[in-house]
């Protein structure tokens, strides 16, 4: 998926189908986070794969800001100002030559920011939206290696609906899925950029598939 070319279609589709509004919503939402994700963590030298599965429930914040064209078609950027633990893993084997005791991983998302577009329906609004966040990992690992963090991509895409409140606050609720791509973190002591020597541990995350039910409450300006 390239981000750039999501970003350009979103702004096209939404300067061609309407003139931008005046007004603009900025607003909280709170969102309700049902994930499944898994990875590989492949050890140095010997080869040794330790596969991993999680899934689970988490709840996560974000602010945003938003305008609307005449014809109700909406354009936003959603952003989460904070890291959000989603999992957490480890390999208690022992093996001398790589390891002794227990490796821990937490995985963290930050630096979330998602641009999305929301279309006018008959039942409420079409959303879909594409954006960028850094996969964070937070680890004790008994080699003294350290895991990098990793930016990737992300797709989402839902159905919502929308109304006024009786003190004029917009009220709006969501039902969507998001794709988080998946991707690679190899240790070492300086992070990603650093191998372990030749060789190094490394941890392959998949694409994780997650399903959100959002509330959002936003002031019109």
């Amino acid at each position: 998926m390239n981000i750039k070319k999501c970003i350009y279609a979103f702004c096209a589709v939404f300067l061609l189908n309407g003139s931008v509004a005046l007004a603009a919503n900025v607003g909280i939402t709170l969102s309700g986070v049902s994930y499944d994700a898994s990875g590989t963590e492949t050890t140095k030298s010997s080869g040794q794969t330790n596969n991993k599965s999680d899934s689970g429930t988490a709840p996560i914040g974000s602010i945003f800001i938003e305008t609307e064209a005449d014809n109700g078609a909406v354009i936003g950027i959603d952003i989460i100002p904070y890291g959000q633990k989603i999992a957490d893993g480890g390999m208690t084997s022992d093996d001398d030559a790589e390891t002794s005791g227990t490796n821990t991983v937490d995985v963290k998302l930050d630096k979330a920011v998602t641009l999305y577009a929301e279309f006018p329906m008959p039942i409420g609004y079409l959303k879909v939206g594409a954006g960028l966040l850094t996969i964070e990992t937070d680890e004790t690992v008994n080699t003294g290696s350290k895991y990098g963090d990793e930016e990737t991509e992300t797709f989402l895409i839902g159905l919502g609906k929308k109304g006024e409140m009786d003190n004029g606050m917009i009220w709006k609720a969501e039902a969507l899925y998001q794709r988080i791509s998946g991707t690679t973190f190899n240790a070492g002591t300086g992070g990603n950029a650093v191998g372990d020597g030749s060789v190094y541990n490394k941890i392959t995350l998949d694409d994780v598939d997650t399903m959100q039910v959002r509330f959002s409450v936003a002031k019109s300006f």
